[in-house]
């Protein structure tokens, strides 16, 4: 399911202006190989979203401007550096239909890539000259602290993967790590950046958080019960790749239930029959915990649109309900 189309239109409003800033910024480098491997994945494609959220939630607060682009720029860098290093890390060999960074160019330029990213991203923010300075170090802070976060939930996937016996909490700590804080993150900033008072940045942080929460369990829903098409991988890939989802942790708890499918693939990796799969996701079906995931998922979607509707009489709701809207309805 595509993006609704305000959505999609909003993002191709904003992408090209923070495109340039992102090309700029990295093409600062004097070292060719570097430069280009920086530059590798963000010519790959990708949406944006994360990118233009900031301008998009300062729509919210009708005060959006090129501070946006410049924060959303930063974060794009973030996001694609982390990209590069999850790659090295999880021995994946594509990204967005093509080789990824280290595949394309070599291990060592890859992870220099990514570290230099990282720093440039700052300093796009630090030199912005249209970031009032006195909100400079709130910025860096909540940015800082997502990066420790990102770090901290991809240990956690690494120590999990293949790993009996963890619970929902874990499952739920490792998500918000990888995925919802970088939604808080431009939520925030971006309502910081429009003069919001610390209720609304509250408040907006925790429609990002909730969204990226959902998004994520969402995302691990579709892998199971939706064509390739639609998810872009392989049928049932997380079980086979050992990946501990939701639905799997749920249906391990009891140690009553059936698994006999599950426990066969899981982590398997190759020499899996798509039957061998479809009996796997019919085990969890039967044990409920796709349902519960479901409900999860809308739990959060509920908690997202809560705290959204609080900003409903602005006109910059509607983009912003849309994408909210659009995360719980690839599974309703």
């Amino acid at each position: 399911m595509s993006l609704p189309k305000e959505v999609t239109t909003a993002l191709s409003k904003h992408s090209e202006k923070i495109e340039f800033k992102i090309i700029d910024a990295l093409s600062k480098s004097k070292q060719d190989k570097l430069k280009s491997a920086m530059l590798y994945l963000l010519k790959s494609g990708g949406k944006r979203l994360r990118a233009s959220l900031p301008f998009l939630v300062g729509e919210l607060f009708s005060n959006a401007g090129e501070s946006h682009y410049d924060l959303g720029a930063a974060i794009e860098i973030i996001h694609n550096f982390t990209l590069i290093h999850d790659d090295i890390m999880d021995d994946d060999a594509i990204r967005r239909g093509r080789p990824s960074v280290h595949m394309e160019y070599d291990i060592p330029t890859a992870i220099n890539a990514g570290d230099a990213m990282l720093a440039v991203a700052f300093e796009v923010i630090s030199s912005s000259k249209e970031i009032e300075v006195s909100n400079i170090p709130k910025l860096v802070n909540i940015i800082g602290s997502m990066v420790r976060r990102v770090s901290e939930g991809q240990q956690l996937d690494i120590d999990n993967e293949n790993r009996r016996g963890i619970l929902i909490d874990d499952y739920l700590e490792m998500i918000e790590g990888k995925t919802a804080v970088m939604f808080e993150t431009c939520a925030k900033c971006g309502a910081i950046l429009s003069g919001a008072t610390d209720e609304e940045i509250n408040l907006i942080g925790e429609w990002g958080l909730n969204l990226g929460l959902c998004f994520q369990i969402v995302d691990d829903l579709i892998d199971l019960i939706s064509d390739t098409e639609l998810s872009g991988k392989p049928l049932g890939s997380d079980l086979v790749q050992g990946k501990m989802t939701c639905m799997v942790i749920h249906a391990m708890s009891n140690k009553e239930n059936d698994l006999k499918y599950v426990n066969s693939i899981l982590g398997r990796g190759t020499s899996v029959k798509e039957e061998e799969i479809i009996s796997a996701i019919n085990e969890l079906e039967n044990t409920g915990s796709i349902q519960y995931c479901i409900d999860l998922a809308t739990e959060y979607y509920n908690k997202s649109k809560k705290s959204l509707d609080y900003f409903c009489d602005n006109p910059g709701y509607d983009v912003l309900s849309e994408l909210t809207e659009y995360h719980i309805s690839r599974i309703t």
